[in-house]
């Protein structure tokens, strides 16, 4: 084990198994370690934020930012069931498909979907890993995942175009793809969060010739007044 690693974590631990207000000396005597090799580590997780120092004593606790390391609460398995009667009513509203769409990464994939009772309809494939490239859905993802871009994105100017895009995603609340992914075929995708993190996306597709701009954007609205 890296014991780096190992260091950091034992601190972290140690913080919050004593009251998660505890002194620099306590620290390095219980894990018999030097003050210096503390305060440093200390100092690092302190400049990354998962640390502070107290106000009024030279005490450490850590911040509410670990708790975004923490997926173990999510509950991804009442998803399809707090979602469906959402789906249900935009599809019907908008008489196109409607999907729900969880990250993986730098893909995504469709856990369920609801189609318009009509002859013309977008077929979606469950259970497959997809890329974010191109589509409403993996905007919508990279515009919350700082360094997703980076990955995805190679050139410069390509990132560069991204970041502009990914505020404006922030910012309106949801993301379109017009034919992007695929031709004649339109894409709008909205974040549905859980404790102020992005768990999942909620969108619909339909044909480029009746699914247009201003359709997208009023059933984009329709779906953020539900969720």
């Amino acid at each position: 084990m890296i014991q780096s690693v190992k260091r950091t974590f034992d601190i972290l631990e140690y913080v919050a198994a004593n009251g998660n207000l505890v002194r620099l000396n306590d620290i390095a005597q219980a894990l018999g370690l030097q003050k210096t090799t503390v305060h440093n580590f200390l100092a690092g997780l302190k400049e990354l934020g998962y640390v502070e120092q107290d106000e009024l004593t030279p005490r450490y606790r850590i911040t509410s930012k670990i708790q975004h390391l923490d997926f173990s609460a999510i509950p991804y398995h009442q998803l399809r069931t707090d979602l469906k009667p959402v789906m249900e009513k935009l599809t019907a509203e908008s008489g196109e498909t409607s999907f729900m769409a969880i990250q993986l990464g730098s893909y995504f994939r469709y856990e369920w979907k609801c189609e318009p009772n009509r002859s013309l309809r977008i077929s979606l494939e469950l259970g497959k890993e997809f890329e974010m490239k191109h589509t409403a859905i993996g905007k919508v993802f990279m515009a919350y995942s700082p360094h997703l871009s980076n990955t995805i994105y190679k050139e410069v100017n390509e990132i560069r175009m991204q970041q502009n895009e990914m505020q404006g995603i922030i910012d309106r609340g949801y993301a379109i793809d017009l034919e992007e992914y695929e031709k004649e075929l339109n894409c709008i995708a909205v974040p549905y969060f859980y404790k102020d993190r992005i768990i999942s996306v909620i969108g619909l597709s339909g044909p480029a010739h009746r699914f247009d701009k201003s359709k997208m954007e009023a059933m984009a609205d329709f779906v953020k007044c539900r969720i």
